[in-house]
C-alpha cells in the first residue's frame, strides 16, 4: 500500500467508520505512457458498500473534472 501512496501525481484516499474501522480506501495515479487515452487510472479500490466505494470516487476524483478517468478491475 505504501508504493501507491507515494506515486507522482497520484492521490488516495480512505473512508474510515464510527468506530475508526477502515471500511474502503482508493488510490488514482496518472497515465504515463500516451498509448491509452486517459489521463488517471484508477485502482485499487476497496469499499464495504457501494455507497462508501461511490463516496471515495468523487473524493478521488473532484480536483481532476473534466479528464479522462479509467477504473481498473481485476
Amino acid at each position: 500500500m505504501s508504493r501507491w501512496l507515494k506515486i507522482p501525481g497520484g492521490r488516495s484516499v480512505m473512508a474510515v467508520n464510527g468506530h475508526g474501522d477502515v471500511v474502503g480506501y482508493a488510490c488514482r495515479r496518472p497515465v504515463i505512457t500516451g498509448a491509452l487515452d486517459v489521463n488517471h487510472l484508477v485502482g485499487p479500490l476497496y469499499a464495504d458498500s457501494f455507497d462508501v466505494a461511490w463516496d471515495l470516487l468523487h473524493h478521488l476524483t473532484s480536483d481532476i473534472a473534466g479528464q479522462t478517468i479509467e477504473i481498473e478491475t481485476m
